[in-house]
């Protein structure tokens, strides 16, 4: 991608901020699940994704770089391919309360989301993300929502996902996500989509690697719901 010089610069950015070392323990609750909630980093690195959305028909991928700076910030850059177009993105979240620490843990995010790759003009996206750790694992749940700069154009999203260790390198899980137009314009002819899946991780070392396999649907314009399987793969590393 085009793109990739942005996230390359990222990490530059990030590499020298004094970030503490992720806890290679605690990887397979804390890093993101793909396509799942928003979550704070596990500490300096990176992700790249790649799979098959069957209702969409059409290939979906992306590529992250982020950092969890004072243990509660987390900065991130990407490149998202989805519904059609490649997006860059720039994301800031902040740990409000630590599900490590408290019953419930809440974070909120803020996203800027160009519509292309040289189009400047996008949307923001605003998300609150509720945690809960339960036993070993961790289960969250998001609810996100994006205008355009002239509040033309608005979307929704929320999200929920689970995953528990089942060995010390291995973690099983699932994840649903729906996004909705709110009336905006639509990608593809869809009105709103979803998905749904299964999550199995393994770690080895500084890398996890994640698989996601289920379903997912859209609402088309016209009326009626397509469906199709949904499979992805994801490779992370982190410090």
């Amino acid at each position: 991608m085009k793109q990739l010089s942005f996230v390359a610069a990222s990490y530059a950015l990030v590499a020298g901020a004094g970030i503490a070392a992720a806890d290679p323990g605690a990887l397979l609750v804390r890093e993101q699940v793909p396509a799942g909630p928003i979550t704070a980093a596990p500490g300096l690195g990176g992700e790249i994704q790649a799979g098959w959305g069957g209702a969409h028909a059409e290939a979906i991928g992306g590529l992250t770089a982020e950092a969890l700076l004072f243990e509660r910030l987390t900065i991130a850059a990407g490149v998202q391919y989805d519904v059609g177009s490649t997006r860059p993105s720039a994301t800031a979240s902040f740990v409000i309360v630590d599900a490590n620490a408290h019953p419930i843990g809440v974070l909120a995010a803020v996203a800027y989301k160009p519509e292309g790759l040289t189009e400047p003009d996008g949307e923001i996206e605003s998300t609150l993300a509720i945690s809960r750790r339960i036993g070993a694992g961790l289960a969250t749940a998001s609810v996100t929502f994006g205008a355009d700069l002239d509040a033309a154009h608005h979307d929704g999203e929320a999200a929920a996902s689970a995953i528990e260790p089942v060995t010390q390198t291995t973690a099983v899980g699932g994840v649903a996500r729906v996004r909705d137009g709110l009336g905006s314009s639509t990608d593809l002819g869809a009105r709103w989509d979803s998905l749904f899946g299964a999550v199995a991780r393994g770690r080895l070392g500084t890398y996890t690697l994640t698989a996601v396999g289920g379903g997912e649907a859209i609402g088309q314009v016209m009326g009626g719901t397509k469906l199709g399987v949904l499979g992805m793969l994801a490779l992370g590393a982190w410090w």
